[in-house]
């Protein structure tokens, strides 16, 4: 791959999530090889000005920030044409991480990650990493893998073994190989005809159409809090995927790590309110949608449309 000056790094977010962005970011910054350069593209559909100018101000002589809003990448893509799809702008934001690669034809490699997260490595070492002609870098996602019904989806709806199913939530993405592979295009050519059932939009499809192709990176660099695993040294980066958010939970894991950053920015009151506005009620709420995740995953397994019948059909 062609040498690039900067280091692409792509975020997604809104003002729901401007706060985690700010400690992922600062916790990223920390952490990052202080002599390397960084590129940060935080792509948004509702992302106040207030919330720009407080995430655009971690910027450092080695870190530049640009807020880039996604309406603009998907009108570039379709010509203001919605008509063709089915789906509308808002739906189709679901899938961003699908079309990073033609809506930045400059950049040949990049980092996507998601806003839940905290850097504790050096990010500058996972965007080093040789993925071959691989489209894509990632990590088990270990709540699929290791539930019976999660397994079974991921294998009979999605076409993976559960072992090999991704977490998209951290993504080394080899955009030369991506745009070749054209997987915008397949992507959208399913949407069309199908409206298959999922439990995780933009993840199944991933999986399901870049599978063979997914280079499965150490899980140290999405190590998932939804399911944790002892087994697992060095961590890199901590996502606090599923439910269980330190702005949530007070016993979330890693707890004081994600706090000790969040001091660090101009968020931290915002983030406590967040904490202690969140009731009991909402907790019980986030368990039952983790459960009824898994019950659908196994209901969906069943299903005789799925990802993986239209794609294995297609194949053959």
């Amino acid at each position: 791959m062609a040498n690039q000056k900067a280091i692409p790094i792509f975020f997604a977010v809104n003002d729901r999530y401007a706060a985690a962005l700010a400690v992922a970011l600062k916790s990223l910054i920390i952490n990052a090889d202080q002599s390397r350069q960084y590129q940060i593209i935080v792509l948004y559909q509702e992302l106040s000005s207030t919330n720009q100018r407080r995430i655009g101000k971690l910027a450092q002589k080695n870190v530049a920030i640009q807020f880039f809003p996604l309406q603009t990448g998907f009108d570039a893509q379709f010509d203001n044409d919605q008509n063709t799809l089915r789906a509308d702008y808002r739906t189709l934001t679901i899938y961003y991480r699908l079309f990073i690669a033609d809506m930045f034809p400059q950049y040949d490699k990049a980092i996507y990650l998601d806003a839940d997260i905290i850097v504790t490595g050096d990010i500058s070492s996972l965007f080093d990493k040789n993925i071959d002609n691989n489209l894509m870098g990632a990590v088990n996602d270990r709540f699929i893998a290791l539930d019976p019904n999660g397994s079974s989806y991921a294998r009979e709806a999605i076409g993976v073994d559960g072992s090999l199913y991704v977490n998209s939530g951290v993504l080394l993405l080899n955009l030369d190989e991506i745009r070749q592979f054209n997987l915008s295009g397949r992507f959208l050519d399913l949407l069309r005809r199908f409206h298959f059932d999922t439990i995780a939009p933009d993840q199944d499809y991933l999986n399901a159409i870049c599978q063979d192709r997914i280079f499965q990176l150490d899980p140290a660099w999405n190590y998932q809090t939804a399911v944790l695993d002892d087994s697992v040294t060095d961590i890199q980066i901590i996502h606090f995927n599923l439910f269980n958010k330190p702005w949530h939970y007070q016993d979330a894991p890693f707890n004081d790590l994600f706090w000790n950053y969040a001091s660090k920015t101009t968020y931290l009151d915002d983030l406590r309110d967040q904490l202690n506005n969140f009731s009991a009620k909402n907790i019980h709420a986030g368990l039952h949608k983790q459960a009824k995740i898994i019950q659908k995953a196994g209901q969906i397994a069943h299903h005789k449309l799925t990802l993986n019948s239209v794609i294995r059909v297609e194949m053959i």
